[in-house]
């Protein structure tokens, strides 16, 4: 499989319905949910032609992870998202959000 990231960049663009440009944004702030992320992990079945399981995605939560992820496998995917965007998963599901979120909220 080539570089997939422009595909996905399409995929995240139709799921979340504008247009999404940061291959560096955790997906839920660009705008997801987690319904939208089951959506979002169908089409990335189809393009990688395999089960992708959600907690994967938890953990690859941004266009460039997804990619490495599709690409090489999760321990490649987790070196292409060190330090872009990837966070707690406790956080991703809103767990533990820091204090400046929650006054925001």
């Amino acid at each position: 499989m080539t570089d997939p990231t422009e595909d996905i960049r399409r995929i995240w663009s139709t799921v979340l319905g504008t247009e999404v440009q940061d291959t560096d944004v955790n997906f839920f702030d660009a705008g997801g949910h987690s319904l939208l992320f089951m959506v979002l992990q169908e089409h990335l079945e189809e393009l990688a032609e395999r089960d992708i399981a959600l907690e994967e995605l938890f953990e690859h939560p941004t266009i460039r992870a997804q990619a490495g992820l599709l690409v090489g496998g999760p321990a490649d995917a987790a070196a292409v998202d060190a330090g872009l965007g990837g966070r707690a998963r406790s956080e991703l599901l809103g767990r533990n959000r820091p204090k400046a979120v929650e006054d925001r909220a």
